[in-house]
């Protein structure tokens, strides 16, 4: 396949981007391909680490800068991110798992303002104009035929003015075998226009 794909799963809070991250998970696996994911923890504070009590835990409890347990196959890790360097959390992460894990795929759940290809999934209008000026958007989703059809016309109007298309394909959540077709497509790497 190459050099290393990546792309960004990007909405806000609600919008179905784990599911979605999930079902591109499985349709890679299901292609052969190793695939990594990358989750942005919006929720405020930390994420939550592993059982107290465990080894590892108490590893970082005490102090680590990172605290690593490996077995059966599986790595697990934990890292605290140097204070200094905070804007570099992405590359970071992307270096990490390309050198642990070898990935065909990275799938980059979050981080909407990093310049990764990107589906944005929508709840509303105002998540349609919030997600604006996000750059390289290829696949837009939305919950519902109301949205879509409002999403449409609103597109179309966009267009019209020189007659170029300027928004990438917008689908149902639910149309799961366009959604499979569209990411078919994107990992061949054909190109798709964008906002």
């Amino acid at each position: 396949m190459g050099a290393v794909k990546r792309l960004q799963i990007v909405g806000f809070k609600n919008s179905g981007k784990t599911t979605l991250t999930e079902r591109l998970l499985r349709l890679a696996a299901g292609r052969g391909l190793r695939a990594s994911a990358i989750k942005h923890h919006g929720h405020g504070g930390p994420p939550e680490p592993p059982p107290a009590g465990t080894d590892a835990s108490r590893f970082f409890e005490a102090g680590a800068a990172s605290s690593i347990v490996a077995g059966g196959g599986v790595i697990v890790l934990q890292s605290r991110q140097p204070e200094a360097d905070p804007g570099a959390g992405l590359d970071s992460l992307i270096r990490l798992t390309e050198a642990s894990a070898h990935p065909d795929l990275i799938l980059i759940e979050g981080f909407k303002g990093a310049e990764y290809d990107k589906i944005a999934l929508l709840r509303s209008e105002a998540d349609a104009e919030a997600l604006s000026g996000l750059r390289n958007v290829r696949l837009i989703l939305a919950p519902d035929d109301k949205l879509k059809t409002a999403l449409d016309g609103r597109f179309a109007r966009g267009a019209a003015e020189d007659g170029r298309r300027r928004y990438p394909p917008l689908l149902l959540r639910e149309e799961n075998e366009q959604i499979e077709a569209w990411f078919d497509e994107w990992l061949k790497g054909d190109a798709n226009e964008t906002l």
